[in-house]
C-alpha cells in the first residue's frame, strides 16, 4: 500500500553529486516552510527575521545569528513571524564533506546542534556563506578544498556554541564507556533509523562482523540492536504524535516501521494505549498547563 509522508528532498533533487557534494542557497521565507526531511545534511544560518523552528517534535525560536544543523534523520518545518520573514543562508552537503574525525566528534554525544552565535561572529559567518556560494556558483580548481575548510570551521563554531544538546544515546548505555567503533554505529543508527536498517549495516559501520557486533552492542549498550533500534523509532514517533497533526499511518512509516499493525502493537506494549489515545492524552496534558 502506498503511503503519504512529508516530502523527502533528495541529493538528486538538488544536484548533489560526487564532483559537487555541496550547494549553497540564500532566501527570504515568509509564512511557513512545511514539514519535510532531507537525504542530505543542511547547515542553516539565520540572517534576519523571527520565527520558530519545529524540529522532531520540539520548537526552537529563530532570530538573527542562529546557526543550526539538520541530518538525514530530522523532520522539520520553519514558521516566520508575520511581517518578520526569516532570511536564511543554507548550505546542503553530503557526508563526503565531513571526514571521520569531524563526523564522530560532531555527533558523538549530541543529537541537536542549534547555536545562538555572538554578534561579533555574524559578519564572519555571513562572509563564510558568501564565499561558499561564490565557489559553488563557479566550480574551479581548489573550490572543494576552500568550501570544505569553510564548512568545517562553521561546524566547529556550531558545536562550541550549541546549547540545545541531548545525550546520545538516550535509551541505552548511560555511563558505560563505548569504544569509537560502537559510537560510530550508534550515530549511524540515529541518522538512518527510518530506513530498512539491518544489523549487518550497523556492524559494517563498526567494522565488526555481525555476530561480534551483536555481542558487543548488547554488552555495552545494555540491550540488543533490534531493541535499541525499536526504541529510537518509538521515541521519534512519540515526538511526532505530540507535536504534529500527521496521521498515525504517516507517522508509523516515517518513523521506520514497516506495517501499521506492528507499530500499533509495539506502541500499546510500550505506552499501554494506542497511538491515537496517546495523542489525545498528550493534547489534554498540554491544555491543562494553561489552568495550572
Amino acid at each position: 500500500m502506498e503511503t503519504k509522508q512529508p516530502p523527502r528532498l533528495t541529493n538528486e533533487d538538488y544536484r548533489l553529486q560526487p564532483r559537487a557534494p555541496v550547494q549553497v542557497f540564500h532566501g527570504i521565507h515568509p509564512g511557513t516552510i512545511p514539514l519535510h526531511w532531507h537525504e542530505f545534511y543542511e547547515l542553516s544560518y539565520v540572517v534576519g527575521g523571527e520565527g520558530e523552528h519545529r524540529l522532531n517534535g520540539s520548537a526552537y525560536p529563530l532570530s538573527s545569528g542562529i546557526l543550526f544543523l539538520l541530518t538525514p534523520a530530522d523532520f522539520h518545518e520553519l514558521v516566520s513571524v508575520e511581517d518578520k520573514p526569516l532570511e536564511i543562508y543554507n548550505v546542503i552537503f553530503t557526508e563526503a564533506m565531513m571526514d571521520d574525525n569531524l563526523y564522530h566528534w560532531l555527533f558523538g554525544g549530541k543529537l541537536v546542534l542549534h547555536a545562538q552565535l555572538e554578534e561579533m561572529q555574524h559578519r564572519q559567518i555571513f562572509a563564510d556563506y558568501e564565499r561558499m556560494r561564490e565557489e559553488t556558483g563557479a566550480w574551479r580548481e581548489g573550490s572543494e578544498i576552500a568550501i570544505r575548510a569553510t564548512l568545517q570551521r562553521l561546524l566547529v563554531d556550531l558545536h562550541r556554541g550549541s546549547t540545545a544538546n541531548r545525550a546520545l544515546p538516550t535509551n541505552g548505555p548511560g555511563n558505560r564507556q563505548l569504544n569509537v567503533n560502537l559510537q560510530r554505529a550508534l550515530i549511524y543508527i540515529h541518522h538512518h533509523f527510518r530506513e530498512d536498517l539491518r544489523l549487518d549495516d550497523a556492524a559494517a559501520q563498526a567494522q565488526y562482523s555481525a555476530t561480534y557486533f551483536s555481542e558487543c552492542f548488547s554488552k555495552s549498550v545494555g540491550q540488543s540492536f533490534q531493541r535499541y533500534l525499536q526504541n529510537v523509532r518509538m521515541q521519534f514517533a512519540e515526538s511526532l504524535l505530540r507535536a504534529s497533526s500527521l496521521p498515525v499511518t504517516e507517522i508509523c512509516y516515517a518513523s521506520g516501521f514497516n506495517t501499521l499493525g506492528h507499530f500499533e502493537r509495539v506502541f500499546r506494549q510500550r505506552k499501554g494505549m494506542s497511538p491515537r489515545q496517546y495523542r489525545h492524552h498528550a493534547g489534554i496534558a498540554e491544555d491543562m498547563q494553561y489552568f495550572s
